[in-house]
């Protein structure tokens, strides 16, 4: 048994439209039909899982499976802390669903899609015990937006990032390339315009930050040039990149590096490791923090976990803050 007393009560939602999901949707929904104590749901739309996600905190399952990409997973933890009470929060499975899969290379069953399953459908065999690798992770609220809504996501980036994020899309996931080496490809692809400075890939965005610590004291910059600016609540990124290396206790890390910084090509690969050389220093244009709550006041346009929305600009500021935390189940 799953756990004491009873069969663990498991919930899965999955999105078919999610870019593994395409290919692999209908053998799930086969392989799960042996699987009567899985309660499966598809949502095709936003509107779908809305609808869902308070009859679910109603049902109170002990595991929520998410089987989707990296915005369904961001979209659904959101509805899960809306619904549920922090004290009951259910243990959370997730399966790579998606096209990169960043989230669940971190805190999912795996990156690859086939092994992830493999994995899911040998723990309920198992009889899917609540015990093993379980992984807190907080999550992003972020509010700003240009449209007013609000967001959640584990992952969030401007700057060069959007021009890396418009060549995936373009060049790499059109061909229907995914995963980690996908990600890979646009990675070396992005520093490589970086380093000869292609306005392709090289345009900073101006940005004004202001950090909010672990111990609560502000820590402000005016607006000044960005080349890359990312946030995280997730320990790796995709590759094993872990690029913040503040010591603050803070769920969210938030890494900057500015226009025109000093040394790149010799500081960028230490900064991915999160083990910054002699290169990095503030003074060359790197930073990071680890921060509750940050705000950002830019013109412009920002990723969130996959997807992409412009900021308010002028006097309203992104604002992002740390949620939860949710603890996530990787089986094995």
């Amino acid at each position: 048994m799953g756990k004491a007393g009873g069969t663990t009560r498991i919930c899965m939602i999955s999105n078919p439209t999610s870019g593994n999901n395409r290919k692999w949707q209908a053998r799930i929904e086969a392989r799960l039909a042996a699987y009567p104590q899985v309660a499966h749901h598809v949502t095709r739309s936003p509107h779908d899982a809305e609808e869902l996600v308070p009859q679910l905190a109603a049902s109170c399952p002990d595991v929520v499976v998410i089987n989707g990409g990296d915005g369904t997973i961001a979209a659904a933890l959101g509805m899960i802390l809306r619904h549920w009470p922090q004290d009951k929060l259910p243990l959370i499975v997730l399966l790579p669903g998606g096209t990169a899969n960043m989230t669940a290379g971190d805190i999912g069953l795996a990156s690859s899609h086939r092994r992830a399953l493999k994995r899911f459908f040998r723990w309920l065999d198992r009889g899917a015990p609540l015990t093993g690798d379980i992984r807190a992770r907080h999550i992003m609220r972020v509010t700003g937006a240009a449209d007013g809504h609000i967001r959640h996501g584990m992952f969030l980036g401007t700057g060069a990032i959007m021009q890396a994020t418009r060549f995936a899309h373009k060049t790499v996931h059109s061909r229907g390339l995914g995963g980690e080496l996908s990600l890979g490809m646009v990675l070396i692809r992005s520093v490589w315009g970086l380093v000869r400075q292609d306005p392709r890939f090289y345009q900073p965005t101006h940005v004004a930050m202001t950090v909010q610590n672990g111990a609560g004291a502000e820590i402000t910059r005016d607006k000044a040039p960005m080349l890359i600016l990312v946030a995280s609540t997730l320990g790796r990124l995709f590759l094993g990149i872990r690029p913040f290396w503040a010591k603050d206790e803070a769920p969210i890390g938030l890494t900057a590096i500015r226009g025109g910084a000093r040394r790149f090509a010799r500081a960028f690969p230490s900064v991915l490791r999160g083990h910054p050389n002699r290169h990095v220093t503030v003074e060359n244009g790197y930073e990071s923090f680890r921060g509750a709550r940050i705000e950002l006041r830019f013109d412009g346009e920002l990723n969130l976990d996959g997807e992409l929305f412009a900021t308010s600009g002028g006097d309203v500021p992104l604002v992002i803050e740390a949620e939860g935390p949710i603890r996530f189940l990787r089986a094995k």
